[in-house]
């Protein structure tokens, strides 16, 4: 007799009588048929005459899955062995434990080397699914292996979201979230975010000898001196956060603010591991020295931008989510600064005066791009 059907005859006969005795029989309660799936879920003993091999119950489905490729299946049987496979532990749709173990499975089993394309696919398709699923459940994942850009399943907290564009050219490929990957999945499995969670290490500043950069950076400086843009600034963070500064911000009157030919810094995570070495940066405050180094350049509302995150930078929890208005004030004359902050409608402190916004000074020219850049330019 052929072993094909002599096989066949004793799977039936196994699945008949798992049918009689756990399924079509009331005695058994829910918590046998329990340890049942639980004793059988990850052994191979779903056979499939399409593929003639036995499945692991965890593996197979009662609906299409092809985004799994050739690992998982779908085992559409009629009835009474759908009950018996279904007792054995068959799924009926994948769920996010399913599409994590996929993952999973195949991070093992490439250990860190590059995926062939059709696992490549394969993965980046249910990721896609497992996205959607932790939409609809508002469920959670951490540290699950994510694909980088050079197509290798590593630790998600291994792998940085490519959100800092002028960077990216300075990082291995191996460090970087893969372009087809979701940025909003790989932070809810534990990758950090390359603009938010590395932090830059002064290596190298070269002072420039820039004319037209060192009179907006005199000026700035200038300002910076004001009792006027202490109090603004101040006025700002009661504005957005709803609290008065709890840090003292006096010690910006004393620093100073030059331009720079050259910065080069060091990328590096909060737990000090290294990013990138020695690579352009834009600006850079000597905390000891206060002073603030900003990249020179032409256009003067660039090294502006650079100048107020700087700044910001240094307001630690009192950052401010727009900077529009820090900008505004720091290149407006002193004087200006609080009807300017009026005419913007920033949240005035209970004792101070509100000025009438009607007596502001027009600019005396806005066409210049070298001239002042004034607020309502932005």
């Amino acid at each position: 007799m052929n072993n094909n059907l002599v096989n066949l005859t004793s799977i039936n006969a196994i699945y008949d009588y798992l049918y009689q005795n756990f399924v079509n029989n009331r005695n058994v309660t829910k918590q046998q048929k329990l340890e049942i799936q639980s004793r059988f879920s990850h052994r191979p003993c779903l056979w499939d005459e399409s593929t003639n091999k036995f499945w692991q119950p965890k593996h197979t489905f009662q609906v299409e899955v092809p985004f799994f490729g050739s690992r998982r299946i779908c085992l559409t049987i009629s009835h009474p062995l759908a009950e018996v496979y279904q007792l054995l532990g068959q799924r009926k749709y994948p769920t996010l434990t399913d599409y994590i173990d996929f993952i999973q499975e195949i991070a093992e089993e490439s250990d860190s080397l590059p995926l062939n394309d059709a696992d490549q696919t394969c993965v980046i398709q249910v990721f896609q699914r497992l996205e959607a699923q932790l939409s609809l459940e508002k469920g959670s994942i951490k540290n699950i292996p994510i694909l980088n850009a050079e197509n290798q399943l590593i630790p998600a907290n291994k792998v940085l979201i490519p959100d800092a564009h002028w960077w990216i050219y300075y990082i291995d490929n191996n460090r970087l979230l893969h372009s087809q990957v979701s940025p909003k999945l790989a932070k809810l499995a534990g990758s950090l975010s390359l603009l938010r969670d590395v932090i830059e290490i002064p290596k190298n500043v070269k002072p420039a000898d820039e004319n037209q950069a060192n009179e907006w950076c005199i000026k700035w400086q200038n300002t910076l001196k004001s009792p006027k843009l202490i109090d603004g600034l101040q006025r700002l963070i009661f504005h957005y956060h709803d609290s008065e500064l709890e840090i003292d911000i006096n010690w910006l009157k004393t620093a100073k603010v030059v331009p720079a030919s050259q910065i080069n810094v060091d990328l590096v995570l909060q737990d000090k591991s290294l990013v990138a070495s020695s690579i352009p940066g834009v600006y850079y405050f000597d905390y000891d020295q206060r002073i603030f180094y900003l990249t020179a350049s032409a256009n003067r509302y660039i090294m502006l931008c650079y100048f107020v995150e700087v700044i910001n930078s240094q307001l630690g929890n009192f950052s401010l989510d727009n900077l529009l208005p820090l900008a505004s004030i720091i290149d407006v004359e002193p004087e200006n600064i609080t009807l300017l902050l009026d005419e913007l409608r920033i949240r005035s402190f209970q004792n101070e005066e509100i000025v009438d916004v009607d007596f502001y000074p027009e600019p005396t020219d806005t066409k210049n791009s070298n001239n002042q850049i004034y607020w309502r330019a932005f």
